[in-house]
């Protein structure tokens, strides 16, 4: 029988080598869902003001910190303003500019529905076609 070779690490060690394990796990973890062409919140809020996305509202619409406000349309595979989403819908509607700034707005569940980080809501009126100041709750 061949003899066996036991090998002692220096106290603590295993500690120190399933730690290093745990670390190089986390960084590869962050690059796998980073990965090359995704942002890391540092970066993101580095971004030009004109091109980071504020809010979301319904299914496929943004609102930039520019104040546009953007639909996703499948059959065109492509975006467009939501005033263009409505007229290629055969609707014409004037929802641009917002009644407010962009960084201004807290929440906006649907895009004619507007809660300011004031508190002060705003709806879009369908019949006039205007954005209307209706207070706060």
């Amino acid at each position: 029988m061949a003899p066996r070779h036991v090998v002692k690490f220096p106290r603590g060690s295993a500690r120190a080598l399933g730690a290093a394990a745990i670390v190089l796990g986390l960084g590869l973890g962050a690059l796998l869902l980073l990965g090359p062409g995704r942002e890391t919140p540092s970066q993101a809020a580095t971004a030009p003001p004109s091109t980071g996305i504020v809010a979301t509202y319904g299914v496929g619409g943004v609102l930039k910190s520019n104040g546009m406000l953007y639909q996703w349309r499948p059959e065109k595979k492509q975006w467009v303003t939501l005033d263009e989403s409505f007229r290629l819908d055969g609707e014409t509607r004037k929802v641009l500019p917002l009644p407010v700034p962009a960084g201004d707005v807290a929440r906006m569940e649907g895009f004619g529905f507007i809660v300011t980080r004031s508190g002060v809501c705003w709806l879009y009126n369908l019949d006039a076609n205007r954005w209307e100041n209706i207070g706060r709750p």
